[in-house]
């Protein structure tokens, strides 16, 4: 699991709004760091990450939900659900995949046809999650949620 980044210049003395300010700044930036392995999807340790990062970056918006403005609040927590649950539905079978992949390693070949069938099932599922989660990210690209979430976050403290 990714290390959350350490968030420079912190200081608990500041007004909480910019304190906040600068939590959902780096959260955000490390969250998107992870974005192009994902995309590339040659290392699912990024997609991993990725989804880690995002569901810190949900955290804080739930936490301190009151301290923003309710509608842009609403769109922009929406937005970053959209991004996790995209990354969920990949990383399950990527988990589920992996477990099986360990167990077939116990098994001799006859009972181990069986695992292979569901393994291949599966990846062709996760392809199917993947394909998905592209769309969605990029329909979010689209509507350029990452500048609007870093808008969101400058002016609706």
């Amino acid at each position: 699991m990714a290390k959350p980044w350490k968030i420079p210049h912190l200081n608990p003395d500041e007004p909480l709004p910019v304190c906040l300010r600068k939590i959902l700044r780096v959260r955000f930036r490390e969250m998107l760091s992870y974005e192009d392995g994902t995309i590339d999807g040659g290392d699912i340790e990024a997609l991993h990450d990725m989804r880690v990062s995002s569901r810190r970056v949900q955290a804080i918006l739930k936490i301190y939900s009151v301290c923003f403005e309710k509608k842009a609040y609403r769109k922009n927590y929406t937005r970053i659900r959209t991004v996790i649950r995209s990354l969920g539905d990949v990383r399950e079978r990527d988990v589920f995949i992996d477990m099986l992949e360990q167990y077939r390693k116990a098994l001799n070949d006859k009972e181990g046809k069986v695992i292979d069938l569901l393994i291949a099932r599966h990846r062709l599922l996760r392809e199917k999650a993947r394909k998905s989660m592209l769309d969605r990210l990029k329909r979010l690209d689209q509507k350029d949620y990452k500048s609007e979430f870093r808008t969101f976050i400058e002016t609706s403290l």
